[in-house]
């Protein structure tokens, strides 16, 4: 048996937290050292995490004993961080959007296949035990053909102007880029490539300079249209409902559990209406961090290749950025109806 791949930890925040004790849970990789800029907050995390904390960002991706290195942190420094990795022959994780512009997305793309390492990015909700049990079912015609899809993400967020996602520069989509980028990456899976994009944006609430709420409607290259929907000022909520022409799928989670995702399956329920009745679809809880970090470690060895790879990532932040550009094509105001 191969020895556990060693890690670094980019990004101490709260999701980088997550991350840490995913780390924890999967045999097959160990959590060597840690950075964040704050000195005091880096330190305090190595010691809850079971880590060293490194000095600098350079120091962490240079040991030895890293192999890959897991950057949870701002969209607009990924480029960088990740170009970094792959200089020094570092395989990279990164948490979704894959970065803020597809420019940057594809310099890491291209940077990592020239280095030989691997780029995984972190759109692991679509792997969700309830995820791979509805794509089951539209693979199986359980639903005929889908022909619409309604899904939102939505979660209660304090902004502030020290916070990166407070601007539109570092922000550009506010929550649709944060939070229904998941969903943007899993309906693209389901219900295959996006051909239009249409966006709607607007910051009702906060008085931050990002927008506070977005609508992407998806015209799928198989005729199928799907909205995406996302707020940061509105109660946790995770749902997706597919219309097909026999059944209609409801996916409903109750997002206290929010942020540990280890337990988002446990409180799911998938309910399928056909013309027979409503039936619950059963299906099987995963753990989705720890099985994308397996698969970060089957990729390091040389023995997989990424799920959601560079192209899954650019494929999702290409849809969300599209929805960015058509508002602002249309300036936002729309057309009436009846004119």
């Amino acid at each position: 048996m191969s020895s556990p791949v060693g890690v670094a930890l980019v990004g101490t925040g709260m999701f980088g937290g997550r991350i840490a004790a995913a780390v924890g849970r999967a045999p097959s990789l160990e959590l060597v050292t840690c950075f964040s800029r704050d000195a005091e907050k880096r330190q305090a995390f190595a010691v809850e995490a079971g880590c060293e904390g490194a000095p600098s960002f350079e120091a962490a991706i240079e040991d030895p004993r890293v192999e890959a290195v897991l950057l949870v942190t701002p969209n607009f420094v990924h480029r960088e961080q990740a170009l970094a990795c792959a200089e020094r022959g570092k395989h990279v994780f990164v948490e979704k959007p894959i970065a803020d512009s597809l420019d940057d997305g594809r310099a890491m793309a291209a940077a990592c296949e020239a280095a030989g390492v691997t780029l995984l990015v972190g759109h692991g909700l679509r792997r969700l035990g309830a995820a791979r049990a509805v794509e089951r079912l539209v693979r199986e015609g359980a639903l005929g053909r889908v022909v619409l899809a309604e899904a939102d993400f939505s979660l209660t967020g304090t902004l502030k102007p020290h916070m990166w996602r407070y601007h539109r520069e570092t922000c550009p989509g506010g929550p649709l880029l944060q939070l229904g980028v998941h969903h943007v990456d899993t309906l693209l899976h389901w219900l295959g490539p996006a051909a239009r994009v249409q966006g709607s944006f607007a910051r009702l609430v906060t008085d931050a300079e990002a927008d506070d709420l977005g609508v992407a409607l998806v015209e799928h290259e198989s005729g199928a249209r799907s909205v995406v929907t996302s707020s940061y000022v509105s109660p946790k909520t995770f749902g997706i409902r597919l219309l097909g022409t026999e059944g209609v799928l409801d996916y409903v989670t109750d997002m206290s559990v929010w942020p540990r995702v280890e337990l988002v399956d446990g409180a799911t329920a998938l309910r399928l209406t056909t013309g027979d009745g409503v039936e619950d679809v059963p299906f099987e809880a995963r753990d989705v961090l720890v099985e994308e970090l397996e698969e970060l470690a089957r990729c390091v060895r040389g023995e997989a290749r990424p799920e959601t790879g560079a192209a899954e990532g650019l494929g999702a932040l290409g849809v969300v950025l599209a929805a960015v550009e058509s508002h602002e094509q249309a300036d936002g105001r729309g057309v009436a109806p009846g004119r």
